[in-house]
């Protein structure tokens, strides 16, 4: 597959690339968001290999300059003012504007780029459809920590609604992005309490998505049909809209993969950014920051790794580096990682090898050091017995608090681990007896602020207290009884529930109640008709180079956040079943971070941005819904959106949701 970096690359640099400017030379204008974007697919490296004599911030002060400039920019209102104000000043900051947005701009903003740049310098514009981050080959995310609050919080219905309608807008970015219209399936949540507020979520998302995917067809069909022949005829794909009710349980298990337990343990900064100790060349100790990226072929190759694998593999990969290099014989071989430590600092002539062998050699390490401190052992055991409703000899555990006490009174393990496992206890238990809370908290020792992460779970649908009138062992639900034909360690016995959903989805048995579709998937054979094809046809076939997965594309998207544990899930999916699955969400998020933001979901969120006019959101499931739409006529009725007949560079300029000029 073409990783979902390239994709976006690949769009950034076409874009520059249409840029015709007189000379060749031009300079590229981006506001702050959209230069977080290009970072995550692009060096700088690559966009001044188009002809571009430097990258300038939009947000800076900058001076004039005889050139034509190419404007990547998100259209928020406030950017747009800034181009304006390039071209309405006296001179001019730049000979002319090539003005691409990351996403449609309100009609109001657009109206007002169009109307104030005068025409003889206002040269082209375009949407890209690229308001998402490329993280990983298969993984995307919009970057959004706080949605997790607008979300879930107790909070009045227009930050909901404009939340929903937000993500709506970047999920279309993708599927465009990908050249991909897929069918929708959506959790309906039929596992939770029937008194959870905000079951309805994925639906109101799913609703809003395929109405934007709708207009976007209809809009690019009028706009050039055909304009691009369809190169290659295979299935729809699949995008599968979530919450973070999905499955409560992986994003606060302690994790035993390299990725997932590094990005637990230690301080790594967004998931990449790792700073680690090494003996520099003349043997002082000294600190640098490493990068955990695409770019890392040793941190690509065991990040999903078990964590005793991943030194085994370190081990391995690094002896047998020793023997293709001169100098080295069999007696030189590491044994353990202290070994590998000793031998690096002899080894100044590789010096690109030797740090990321530092960098991998410091992480794991440290893991091991804090798994050991933290008694994570002990701590994994009830976790898992919680988690999977069974112990590692497949019995019911019977002795779950009577193994908790030990644990919640040790001072050496971090009162978050405690509040973690408690989590973990309470929902397995489907609640317990204020007097068994109460127990546990007093041996627990934790703050009022960590016990609300614990009191917040009932926003997810999940029972607090249970009665002592209901004895025995609650029932439990369907995926926590289902074991993995390849757990290998008794501290990774959990399954992801996407796994499950998605395997289910592949073999055809997805119960389709619990996940139905926003339209009937029978239209066509494979619901492959001219509706499903319309926006792949109309896309570039460049990402089809190389393309040899024919099953259909599976896009993933959780709202709420997506842990490393189901970014994992993504491309064993992928490896096991030769089907490319794409995963993303508002953001990734760790356990300790999960947990931290779980007790702050009773204080009301702000939103950082100016509120678009937002559609109405669809009824929920239970109420009648007309397949047609209609709850967003109020947009049809606006009349036609304006363009310039005259200016070529004009006439891709309104926004899809707006009906073509006839």
């Amino acid at each position: 597959m073409v990783a979902i970096h390239e994709t976006l690359k690949k769009h950034i640099i076409e874009a520059i690339r249409t840029a015709e400017v007189q000379g060749g030379w031009k300079v590229v204008v981006v506001d702050e968001p959209a230069l977080k974007i290009l970072e995550s697919a692009c060096k700088t490296f690559d966009i001044l290999e188009e002809k571009v004599t430097l990258v300038e911030e939009l947000e800076k002060t900058r001076q004039t300059y005889p050139l034509e400039a190419v404007y990547i920019i998100t259209p928020l209102s406030e950017s747009i003012s800034k181009v304006i104000e390039d071209f309405t000043r006296n001179p001019p900051l730049y000979t002319g504007a090539h003005v691409f947005l990351t996403s449609p701009p309100e009609r109001s903003d657009y109206d007002r780029l169009m109307r104030l740049i005068p025409k003889d310098l206002f040269k082209a514009y375009k949407e890209l459809f690229i308001e998402f981050h490329a993280r990983e080959a298969q993984v995307y995310s919009f970057e959004s920590p706080k949605s997790f609050f607008r979300l879930y919080s107790p909070v009045d219905n227009a930050i909901y609604d404009a939340e929903l309608n937000k993500l709506a807008k970047q999920l279309l970015s993708v599927c465009v992005s990908l050249g991909e219209n897929p069918l929708i399936r959506y959790q309906k949540g039929n596992d939770l309490d029937p008194d959870y507020a905000n079951k309805s979520l994925p639906f109101k998302l799913a609703q809003l998505v395929q109405a934007e995917l709708d207009n976007y067809t209809r809009m690019k069909k009028h706009i050039a049909p055909g304009s691009v022949p369809l190169e290659i005829q295979r299935k729809r794909s699949v995008l599968f809209i979530l919450d973070r009710t999905v499955d409560l349980y992986t994003p606060i298990l302690h994790e035993f993969t390299y990725q997932a337990m590094a990005n637990d343990l230690l301080p790594i900064v967004n998931g990449q950014k790792y700073t680690y100790s090494y003996v520099d060349d003349e043997g002082a100790p000294a600190d640098k920051d490493a990068m955990l990226d695409e770019t890392d072929t040793i941190w690509v190759g065991i990040r999903h790794k078990h964590m005793k694998d991943c030194i085994e593999q370190l081990m391995k990969d690094f002896n047998k580096f020793l023997v293709e290099n001169a100098g080295f014989n069999d007696k030189d071989k590491a044994a353990n990682l202290n070994d590998i430590k000793k031998m690096l600092a002899t080894l100044p002539q590789f010096t690109n090898m030797k740090e990321k062998y530092s960098v991998h050699l410091s992480i794991a390490q440290e893991c091991m050091s804090v798994f050991d401190k933290e008694k994570l052992a002990e701590v994994a055991t009830v976790e898992q017995n919680c988690a999977t409703g069974y112990t590692s000899d497949s019995q019911p555990p019977k002795t779950l608090m009577e193994d908790m006490i030990p644990i919640l009174d040790n001072p050496v393990i971090s009162s978050s681990t405690k509040v973690r496992m408690l989590m973990l206890y309470i929902m397995y238990k489907r609640g317990i007896p204020e007097e068994d809370r109460v127990k546990l908290l007093n041996h627990a020792r934790i703050s009022m602020q960590q016990n609300e992460s614990i009191n917040n779970l009932e926003f997810f649908g999940e029972k607090l207290i249970r009665t002592k009138t209901k004895t025995g062992t609650p029932k439990k639900k369907k995926y926590r009884q289902q074991q993995g034909d390849d757990i290998h360690y008794e501290f990774s016995r959990y399954v992801p529930r996407l796994k499950h959903v998605l395997e289910n989805h592949i073999n055809k048995n997805l119960d389709a109640a619990a996940y139905p579709y926003t339209k009937d998937p029978a239209g066509g054979p494979d619901g492959n008709k001219s509706s499903g094809s319309e926006l792949r046809s109309l896309r570039p076939t460049w990402y089809m180079k190389g393309q040899e997965a024919k099953n259909p594309r599976i896009i993933v998207f959780i709202a709420g956040g997506v842990s490393y544990s189901e970014l994992r899930t993504a491309y064993e999916i992928t490896e096991k079943h030769r089907q490319d699955v794409i995963i993303g969400s508002t953001h990734i998020i760790t356990p300790q971070k999960f947990v931290e933001d779980m007790s702050q979901l009773r204080k009301p969120p702000t939103l950082s941005y100016s509120p678009p006019k937002s559609r109405p959101l669809p009824a929920p499931p239970n109420v009648p819904t007309n397949p047609n739409y209609k709850q967003y006529n109020n947009y049809q009725k606006q009349g036609n959106y304006p363009y310039n007949q005259s200016n070529t560079g004009y006439q891709q300029g309104y926004p899809p949701y707006m009906n073509p000029k006839p």
